[in-house]
């Protein structure tokens, strides 16, 4: 019998998953300071991220008998190769982070919540829901990591980022319906689940509103905790 959502095998991956994210995420909290250390431990991960999606590709092509499948057709996939090599390649704070790590953190989250891919194997432990699932896994522990280390910081300012590189995504997918014959590729026509309207022409502006509500929270938050540190104590 092939696994279910929040089934024994999923739920056993999420527990042990949260459980390693929390305990890690204390001890990186407590013990790594240098910028040196911090760009290493990054660097290292989003290698390992990006083996992760590469491994899951490959064996999407691989089992499909389609080569088409090496180019990552939803946003997830492509999340975490963007976040993988922006990562590896680019600087601290640098300017595709301002859009990927928004979506790759929401992708990742609702995909471990709702990993329906897994359905399709006979286990978890099958090489297209294993790649799947810690890529996913890994591209938000990232998200969450290069904020907690200040190699991220979010900027309202930068919305424009979110319109360019959803626009790019798109691109990819018109590219990859009309021409590779892709038809589920970004959710451009098909819904993300079936027999529902959630197409990304849906998605997308409930992504827009969210990312508006996180950016006011996230600047309230900001400036209520800058008006505390330079409030100076009266004199008695």
């Amino acid at each position: 019998m092939n696994p279910t959502i929040c089934g024994t095998e999923h739920i056993v991956f999420l527990v042990i998953f949260v459980v390693i994210s929390i305990i890690s995420l204390i001890l990186i909290a407590k013990y790594v300071k240098t910028e040196k250390t911090k760009t290493i431990l990054i660097k290292s991960l989003a290698g390992l991220l990006l083996c992760a999606i590469l491994c899951n590709r490959i064996s999407l092509a691989v089992i499909n008998n389609d080569w088409t499948r090496l180019i990552p057709n939803t946003f997830c996939g492509l999340d975490s190769l963007v976040l993988a090599l922006a990562l590896l390649i680019g600087k601290k704070n640098n300017e595709v982070l301002h859009f990927v790590v928004y979506i790759a953190f929401v992708g990742g989250l609702v995909t471990l919540i709702y990993p329906d891919f897994i359905e399709s194997y006979p286990t978890i432990f099958h090489h297209v829901s294993l790649s799947g699932l810690i890529h996913h896994a890994l591209s938000l522990y990232l998200c969450i990591l290069v904020q907690m280390l200040g190699w991220f910081t979010p900027n309202y300012k930068k919305w424009k980022n979110l319109v360019i590189g959803f626009l790019a995504y798109i691109t990819l997918g018109t590219f990859l319906i009309f021409v590779l014959g892709v038809n589920t590729a970004f959710y451009i026509n098909h819904p993300i689940i079936d027999s529902t309207p959630l197409t990304v022409w849906v998605l997308a502006p409930i992504f827009a509103v969210g990312y508006a509500l996180y950016m006011l929270a996230y600047e309230l938050i900001k400036r209520k905790l800058q008006n505390k540190q330079t409030k100076t104590p009266e004199c008695d």
